[in-house]
């Protein structure tokens, strides 16, 4: 069996991990402290922390997002859920731009997003905006050529 290859962003995952491990760290620190003083916390204190804190577990959850091509399947790891299909049962993989660029992998008629080979458009998050972008010149590099691996390693399996 040869080794899976990973497709994912380096630098969203590396701004990612980041971000959300600073807005991790900082709230529980300033609750230490403030638990530390013998103060009680103020109600919109806390609730400011624990909105840090939830932002934070959301990042450090969007630094996991990758797509893995294995021998046998292609695994999808999304932020809230990771899903797995034979190469057999995948019967489309397509390139849409719509708020950005998306990979999406068709398994039992049903559209799933590969968040991990995915990027915004040329435009952003704009609405309608990306509908403009063509794939084959305006997508970013990254999100051609995982596009591309994931299609030849489905075409190889088929």
């Amino acid at each position: 069996m040869s080794r899976p290859r990973v497709l994912r962003s380096p630098l969203g995952r590396a701004l990612n991990l980041f971000a959300g491990t600073l807005l991790v760290v900082l709230p529980l620190f300033g609750v230490l402290v403030l638990v530390a003083s013998g103060e009680p916390i103020p109600a919109g204190l806390a609730a400011g922390l624990a909105a840090l804190l939830l932002i934070g577990v959301v990042l450090l959850r969007l630094a996991v997002v990758r797509v893995v091509l294995h021998d046998d399947h292609v695994e999808l790891v999304n932020p809230l859920r990771r899903l797995r299909f034979y190469w057999s049962d995948v019967e489309e993989i397509d390139l849409i731009s719509g708020g950005g660029w998306i990979v999406r992998v068709w398994a039992g008629g049903v559209p799933r997003w590969a968040w991990g080979t995915s990027q915004f458009g040329q435009f952003g998050a704009v609405p309608f905006a990306s509908v403009h972008d063509d794939p084959g010149k305006d997508a970013p590099r990254r999100v051609r050529e995982g596009y591309q691996a994931l299609r030849a390693a489905w075409r190889k399996h088929r």
